[in-house]
């Protein structure tokens, strides 16, 4: 309980004290659908990732999901994701496979502003290691300029590991407790009712667990579709 409350002080405070810093490009095409107005949702998300200071192609996300409105304002899905961790030894031997229960709840609090809350669990199998438990939670707010295509977003969201795996190459960063907090902040245009594109500055802070953090700057581009 002291690591955890360390670590969220450094958070909302001054950051880890000791951490190495990278910049990152990660790209998001994302294509939802309600099947022309149903109850029934369909999703699915591309995301590649050029990390270690923007040079080199590190992963490949691939999150294809079913859900269901359970009213006007709340979402439930089942998803599936494969993490695909690219290297030119392993290539992408060492993916990871998660099966994802989420809780969405999307409201217009204005014409203007709309809210998001997700909340995911998902159970993750790695290549070499135990299957761990992973909780995450996110905040989201989208502002449209009045009179405009335009949009101004916003997200906070945070990852906490349930179990360990204390050995091999997991060791330092699957382990009970907070794994990583990302926050954004972008700017965003509407091409028409069902395709928007926005862009902007991600922070990525990753807790590695008596190793140095991570602290990650990425340039992140979101482009989205929804029929």
């Amino acid at each position: 309980m002291k690591k955890l409350l360390a670590i969220l002080s450094g958070l909302l405070l001054t950051g880890p004290v000791l951490a190495t810093d990278d910049q990152s490009i990660w790209v998001s095409s994302t294509v939802q659908t309600d099947f022309g107005g149903s109850n029934y949702l369909a999703f699915l998300e591309l995301q590649p990732r050029i990390n270690h200071d923007s040079s080199n192609f590190a992963q490949l996300i691939v999150r294809p999901f079913v859900g269901y409105k359970v009213t006007k304002n709340l979402q439930l899905w089942l998803g599936y994701a494969w993490q695909g961790e690219y290297n030119s030894k392993d290539k992408f031997d060492l993916a990871t496979n998660d099966i994802i229960e989420q809780v969405q709840w999307v409201d217009n609090w204005t014409p203007e502003l709309n809210f998001q809350y997700r909340f995911r669990l998902e159970q993750r199998f790695f290549e070499d290691a135990d299957l761990s438990h992973r909780m995450r939670h996110r905040f989201r707010l989208q502002y449209t300029i009045p009179n405009t295509s335009f949009y101004v977003v916003a997200f906070d969201e945070l990852f906490v590991y349930f179990n360990s795996v204390n050995s091999g190459r997991l060791e330092h960063s699957v382990q009970t407790g907070v794994n990583q907090n990302r926050s954004y902040v972008g700017f965003g245009y509407k091409i028409n009712p069902h395709i928007n594109i926005d862009t902007g500055y991600h922070f990525q802070y990753v807790n590695n667990f008596g190793r140095e953090d991570l602290n990650n700057h990425v340039w992140l581009t979101n482009i989205n579709m929804n029929f």
